[in-house]
């Protein structure tokens, strides 16, 4: 048996209308259904970011782990490189002084980092989230639009 197709402007109802001795649902077991739905949208939506997440962990960890092999021998290169600097400088100054200049030159980039970098903490520090402020805040603006 074929369902009659609707004409444009005609709609099936969303849902099947109540039998003769049948009561409709109350206002409350609406607003129960509706929550209850809503819930189990929230718990599905959690659900499939989960799975999402797992499946991008999954993907992601070769790479990962390739770009934490390539980052230890970054480092190991840094230190032929400051090595080979030294051994060029060994061929204009003696041994002691190349090493020194080296030493020197580390030092020197050690403190401009760490300069910048606790520059750059203490304006941060400025836009720190504070959590007991923006509940506070939130708390108002409930307030303030209820009318209380």
């Amino acid at each position: 048996m074929t369902q009659p197709t609707p004409q444009p402007g005609q709609y099936p109802p969303a849902a099947p209308a109540p039998a003769a001795g049948e009561a409709r649902p109350s206002i409350g077991a609406l607003f129960a259904s509706v929550t209850g739905q809503i819930s189990s949208i929230i718990r599905g939506e959690i659900e499939l970011n989960k799975a999402k997440l797992r499946a991008f962990a999954s993907k992601s960890s070769k790479g990962i782990g390739l770009l934490v092999a390539a980052a230890v021998f970054a480092l190991y290169l840094l230190g032929w490189v400051f090595h080979t600097i030294e051994v060029a400088l060994e061929l204009v100054v003696p041994a002691w002084a190349a090493s020194l200049i080296v030493v020197g030159i580390l030092l020197l980039i050690v403190l401009i980092l760490a300069l910048v970098g606790a520059s750059s903490l203490k304006s941060a520090q400025a836009h720190r989230p504070d959590p007991a402020a923006s509940v506070a805040a939130t708390k108002e603006a409930i307030q303030k639009g209820l009318g209380k």
